[in-house]
């Protein structure tokens, strides 16, 4: 089986630049968004490095080995080890910070990867039914972990924009990784908080099952964020999976880094 990819974003109604970026390697299988902050655009070179740098590991040809969960996590962990020595060593980015959502389809085992830290998420579409596969990061999600029975009141008092993890914040990063078993047709969705925080599931989902043509149901999920308010920036990277061989060679090392 082969993967195919499409992605957009967009800056939203309310904020004055893109802070988001998503990367599609179709050779290698890769796709990757990434959600930037920090003051002063920091977030926006925070994003932009860690998009740079898992591009510049796959195309360098470090992550050719068999283990692809492997290469994926070390991809993100040098990204996060680069955008750390970044922010300690300029005052004007001091405290910058990225949150990261990495895919990688294995092919042989027809098996896709995804490392994660922060609340940018991935969700499976099967049998027209959307499966979040990330936890996001975050203090609410965090407190509803250790105490599965708060109620809506209880987190009422929990700021719902807390990260707890993200690649810029400390000399390393604790990364969530995990494999799912892929069919043809799956249809998984990797996007930045600007996407999910605004939209139901239940709305994204039938944007999904309505969509034929990916780049298409890619631009209507992100005129509904808009139409729910835009308060962020917004990035959808939709991946197929389906019967076929790749159409790219093996040595064709070009890469799509969305700027």
């Amino acid at each position: 089986m082969r993967a195919i990819a499409a992605g957009l974003s967009d800056i939203g109604r309310q904020r004055v630049h893109n802070e988001d970026r998503f990367i599609l390697l179709p050779e290698f299988n890769v796709f990757v968004v990434a959600d930037g902050m920090g003051g002063h655009q920091s977030g926006e070179v925070a994003s932009r490095m860690a998009a740079s740098v898992v591009a510049g590991y796959f195309r360098a040809g470090a992550g050719e080995g068999p283990d692809i969960q492997r290469n994926l996590r070390a991809a993100v962990t040098l990204a996060n080890a680069k955008i750390f020595a970044r922010a300690d060593d300029s005052r004007a980015h001091r405290g910058m910070g990225t949150t990261i959502v990495a895919a990688a389809y294995d092919t042989g085992a027809d098996e896709f990867h995804v490392a994660y830290a922060g609340d940018s998420r991935a969700y499976r579409m099967r049998g027209g039914e959307l499966s979040q596969l990330t936890r996001d990061h975050s203090l609410v999600a965090d407190a509803l972990l250790e105490r599965p029975d708060l109620s809506e009141a209880d987190l009422a008092y929990l700021p719902r924009n807390v990260i707890t993890r993200a690649l810029g914040i400390g000399p390393t990063v604790e990364l969530d990784v995990r494999a799912d078993r892929s069919e043809p047709g799956d249809v998984y969705l990797l996007c930045s908080d600007g996407l999910h925080s605004l939209v139901p599931d239940s709305k994204i989902a039938a944007v999904m099952r309505a969509g034929t043509v990916l780049t298409e149901t890619c631009a209507r999920l992100i005129d509904l964020a808009n139409d729910h308010g835009g308060k962020d920036n917004i990035t959808a990277v939709l991946v197929k999976i389906e019967e076929g061989a790749a159409p790219w060679r093996s040595d064709d090392r070009r890469a799509t880094l969305v700027d």
